[in-house]
């Protein structure tokens, strides 16, 4: 079977209560333990609202021993499961800020790439920001890499192997037993629960 990705993302306000409340008693010992030293209640949901889309992914991707990576902000959560390596996921609602100031200031110019004036400068801020998170989350790898998707107001990234964003009508020595599939990207509550 080819290595795969699967990229999910929802807003937490779409996961119901019920759904959170049967993550909740799932949850290992660890987890649970994690869970009680949060002090608000919205720290606690968010962190739920990962591990139910965490579950839910993994039941519709139907796959094994995968490595994942989940992110929570401004209501929004998302995760990513990769076979055999590491992920690496950040999702941030895309809000008004100064981006020339902000950009600056995040992106100094002594770094390989300076921050400069774009087109859309949300854009430009928020997938730079989002892929920076994404890879520092992630794997190490060089043949890994980042990619953006600018969704429902969110900029969320992901750190794959390269291959995997590789859309159909890629080589086909990469789509292959043991070679690469296209990430799946999946948006919403894709599983009622």
């Amino acid at each position: 079977m080819a290595r795969g990705a699967w990229v999910a993302y929802a807003r937490i306000a779409d996961i119901g209560a019920g759904a959170l409340a049967a993550t909740r008693r799932r949850l290992g010992a660890s987890d649970r333990a994690r869970l009680a030293r949060f002090a608000t209640a919205r720290r606690r949901r968010e962190f739920l609202a990962g591990r139910w889309l965490l579950d839910a992914s993994r039941g519709a991707w139907n796959r094994r021993g995968v490595g994942t990576s989940i992110s929570h902000s401004g209501g929004w959560v998302a995760c990513a499961l990769l076979e055999r390596g590491v992920p690496g996921v950040d999702i941030e609602p895309m809000v008004a800020r100064d981006f020339p100031k902000l950009g600056a200031w995040a992106f100094p110019a002594s770094e390989r790439e300076p921050w400069a004036p774009a087109v859309d400068l949300r854009k430009a801020f928020y997938g730079r920001w989002t892929r920076y998170e994404a890879r520092l989350k992630g794997s190490r790898n060089s043949a890994y890499g980042e990619r953006t998707w600018y969704l429902d107001g969110v900029a969320l990234s992901a750190r794959l192997p390269c291959k995997v964003f590789l859309e159909g009508g890629g080589p086909q020595r990469w789509r292959r037993r043991g070679g690469f599939a296209p990430a799946t990207l999946k948006a919403g509550n894709f599983e009622r629960r």
